[in-house]
């Protein structure tokens, strides 16, 4: 069995490139809505999941008076979030982030020392999102926030994608996949059902809106984004021959679709809350 944190481990670059700009616009609309909704957040703030460190890199330009952790369980996320950090950060900014390989189901942070919990796009993947939520719980201080955005199920067909089965349709490809992967607790089902869930583990105070992630992908660049990242394990499988032949059938189909076919707009939920300042 193949672990999520392997496959980001394998493929974390890759990530940067191709699908951290997917989920930006989102990642940093979440902080928006946590300042909009409490204020500029002070003291110490905990990026779980943080991938390529978007959000903990966007919390250390937007809020100087931060401390920031950005936890991870991928190793090879942490490097590349460090370097990006490097990157666009000047060196006082880099000291306020402390890099931290760990997962959100079991934090190994002191009760209440965290005033604000942030993630994006990874709550889907814990194993059980109720016993991550009380973990984000346990670590926030009394009256600290919790912020996160992830994705609401939906079944959205998308002409890509779609493209790009027939493409294996058309080369009679048979695929076994024998690497499932760990259990996870998967998409939110609505954001209703993610503020009962938030109420459920002790948060107050609770926003949770369904809004729309909406991304134009460039036509010249989605043959080198599905080999590159969202089916890179796919064609890594493939004899040399075999793979030349899906990526020519691929941009071939590809080139029957218009600008217009590859927007891609997906429902997603934006959630947040407060724990209770005081013990009920």
């Amino acid at each position: 069995m193949k672990t999520i944190e392997s496959r980001y481990d394998a493929s974390a670059s890759a990530y940067r490139q191709w699908w951290e700009p997917v989920l930006a616009d989102s990642g940093r609309a979440l902080l928006d809505r946590l300042e909009e909704a409490g204020g500029p957040p002070t003291g110490r703030l905990l990026d779980i999941g943080t991938g390529a460190g978007l959000l903990a890199i966007e919390a250390a330009r937007r809020w100087p008076a931060l401390e920031i952790t950005g936890l991870d369980g991928s190793g090879a996320m942490l490097a590349v979030a460090e370097a990006a950090a490097a990157d666009s950060l000047d060196s006082v900014a880099q000291a306020r982030i402390n890099w931290l390989r760990s997962h959100a189901a079991k934090l190994p942070i002191e009760d209440d020392s965290i005033d604000v919990v942030v993630s994006s796009f990874v709550y889907q993947l814990v194993p059980r999102l109720t016993d991550a939520l009380a973990e984000a719980h346990r670590v926030i201080r009394p009256g600290g926030r919790i912020a996160f955005v992830t994705w609401r199920v939906a079944d959205e067909a998308f002409a890509p994608d779609e493209a790009f089965e027939a493409a294996i349709d058309d080369l009679e490809l048979d695929f076994e996949d024998n690497d499932a992967e760990e259990a996870r607790s998967g998409d939110l089902a609505s954001a209703g059902a993610t503020a009962a869930r938030l109420r459920r583990v002790g948060f107050q105070d609770v926003i949770a809106r369904e809004a729309w992630l909406d991304y134009q992908h460039d036509p010249a660049t989605y043959a080198d984004f599905l080999e590159g990242y969202a089916e890179r394990e796919l064609f890594a499988d493939l004899e040399a021959e075999v793979r030349d032949q899906l990526r020519a059938r691929t941009e071939a189909r590809l080139a029957r679709l218009g600008p217009a076919d590859f927007r891609w707009r997906v429902p997603v939920v934006y959630a947040l809350a407060r724990r209770p300042a005081q013990a009920r």
